[in-house]
């Protein structure tokens, strides 16, 4: 059996509040809990022998509580791990010294608890918490049974940094929530109680314990952010686990097989140990240039190039990892971005013998592509449904190449050599205003 925590789960939209429709509300969400408690078991937040998470013992643990309005204060009665019954204790009442000193009994006085609240709520968007603070505590001690101060002292607390005075603040302030009457509860409160809670382990850098928290909130009440700070603790757990991964050993391991069965030819198990081996170590930049030899083998090729582009990336003077990427450009016959790589090669190594080859290669394989166009009622009907070839073809210095082109193909290599216009020549070439021919093997 996967242990639960007994917390009120319920609908996001703001329930009725009559007795009985909350009443079935809360037997709704007890189902719910059951359909996620798969999830929450492989995001590491339960164990399958229904233990708690590290981390997460304060807010996993099952009870019960009920509040006492003549003293004050909340009797907690709390189920014990072991089936024992649970033992019943007073928790600390509301409006009490945290640690010592004498209660005090105060005549609730909400109207001037809400001015209070108010005064509090300028300092906070001042970034004055000291002042937000002593304000949102005057409140809280003139309304004890109002969790939103409490909520609101918490974001105070996680505006100083001080993350343990805000999450004794939130937990108590759900305890205030969950022992009234369930027709009398506040979810944007508890849904506020939750979100700061998420906060608060996102920032300690407990994501899971965020997420769960985060996933309550949004249960009790639809805070617009609350989804967007939940994304983001997601993403933190994610990069989390693959940060926890990385293990440069084995990584070098992983690609010494890879490197076996590439040269055995079996190019998807070498794929695989390649994959393994940039899990375990993502910026060696030949683990990447190798992958993308594999895509290269298997006609990949566009995989390949996203590949050697992470590859040069890590390591912009990798000469493997251009020629790689000229070599799979030229492979989808994206000549103006293979001749760049190639030259760029030829910047890190003057004179360097691929480079020359892989630069004349394309200036042979442009020159050979340009010729007249074919079909002209086809190429027009293409050239009117691509807005930025119909452009190209209005540009002045456009048509002045194209006729130099007709003229004389020998000059497509001059052209290509400029990034600007080789690129306008790529378009025409794929609409076919340009006539493609087989480039030389």
């Amino acid at each position: 059996m996967v242990a639960f925590p007994v917390l009120p789960i319920r609908s996001p939209q703001e329930p009725v509040r009559a007795s009985i429709s909350r009443t079935r509300q809360r037997f709704v969400n007890l189902g719910f809990i059951a359909l996620v408690s798969s999830a929450w078991i492989a995001c590491g937040i339960l164990t399958e022998g229904g233990e708690k998470a590290v981390g997460l013992a304060g807010s996993m643990r099952t009870y019960e509580s009920k509040f006492l309005p003549r003293t004050g204060r909340l009797m907690v009665l709390r189920g014990g791990d072991n089936g024992d019954g649970g033992a019943e204790m007073e928790a600390e009442g509301p409006g009490e010294p945290k640690e010592g000193g004498e209660s005090k009994d105060v005549q609730p006085d909400p109207t001037a608890a809400e001015k209070e609240k108010q005064i509090g709520n300028e300092a906070y968007y001042k970034r004055k918490f000291d002042e937000a603070i002593k304000h949102f505590s005057r409140a809280f001690e003139l309304d004890p049974r109002n969790a939103v101060y409490l909520n609101n002292r918490a974001a105070a607390y996680i505006g100083q940094g001080k993350l343990e005075e805000a999450e004794i603040d939130a937990r108590r302030a759900l305890e205030i929530e969950k022992a009234k009457p369930m027709r009398e509860q506040n979810d944007k409160a508890l849904g506020r109680s939750y979100s700061r809670l998420g906060t608060i382990y996102h920032k300690k850098g407990n994501y899971s314990g965020a997420i769960w928290f985060y996933k309550n909130s949004i249960v009790e009440y639809m805070y617009p952010e609350t989804s967007l700070e939940m994304r983001q603790s997601e993403k933190a757990l994610k990069k989390q686990k693959e940060q926890e991964y990385i293990d440069p050993e084995k990584s070098a391991e992983a690609k010494a097989k890879g490197n076996e069965l590439f040269r055995d030819g079996e190019y998807p198990e070498a794929l695989k140990m390649y994959t393994e081996a940039i899990k375990r170590n993502p910026t060696d930049a030949k683990v990447w240039n190798n992958r993308a030899a594999c895509y290269q083998k298997l006609y990949e090729l566009r995989l390949g190039i996203k590949d050697a582009e992470k590859a040069v990336e890590l390591d912009p003077k990798y000469l493997k990892g251009w020629s790689r990427l000229g070599q799979m450009y030229y492979g989808i016959k994206d000549l103006v971005r293979a001749n760049i790589a190639f030259k760029k090669m030829d910047e890190i190594d003057p004179g360097n013998v691929d480079a020359r080859k892989g630069t004349q290669m394309c200036e042979a394989a442009a020159s050979a592509q340009m010729g007249a166009s074919a079909d002209p009622a086809e190429v027009q009907k293409r050239v009117q449904a691509d807005p930025e070839a119909m452009s190209i073809m209005q540009d002045p210095t456009m048509q002045s190449v194209l006729r130099d082109l007709q003229t004389n193909p020998a000059t497509a290599s001059k052209y290509m050599s400029d990034p600007i216009i080789s690129r306008k020549l790529q378009k025409l070439i794929e609409v076919g205003v340009i006539q493609t021919k087989p480039a030389p093997a």
